[in-house]
C-alpha cells in the first residue's frame, strides 16, 4: 500500500500481507489490479492433491469485491 503514493502510475499485484480477510482493501487501491498468496494454494492442499480444496479457494478469490 505504501508504494501507491510514490508510484501512482504503477500497476501492482501485491502478495505479501494479504489474505482473504483483507484482500478487499488491496483490491480498492486504484492501482492494484490482482492479489495474490500462499492462502491460494496451501502448501497441505498441494502435498495432497486437493484439487477441491483448490479450486474453491481459487473461486473464493475470483468472487473477491473489487474497489
Amino acid at each position: 500500500k505504501a508504494w501507491s503514493g510514490p508510484f501512482g502510475d504503477v500497476r501492482f499485484c501485491p502478495t505479501g500481507g494479504v489474505s482473504p480477510s483483507n484482500a478487499a482493501e488491496f483490491l480498492a487501491l486504484p492501482n492494484v489490479v490482482c492479489v495474490g498468496g500462499s492462502w491460494l494454494v496451501p502448501a497441505d492442499a498441494l502435498a495432497r492433491a486437493d484439487w477441491a480444496r483448490i479450486t474453491q479457494l481459487a473461486r473464493e478469490a475470483a468472487g473477491l469485491p473489487r474497489g
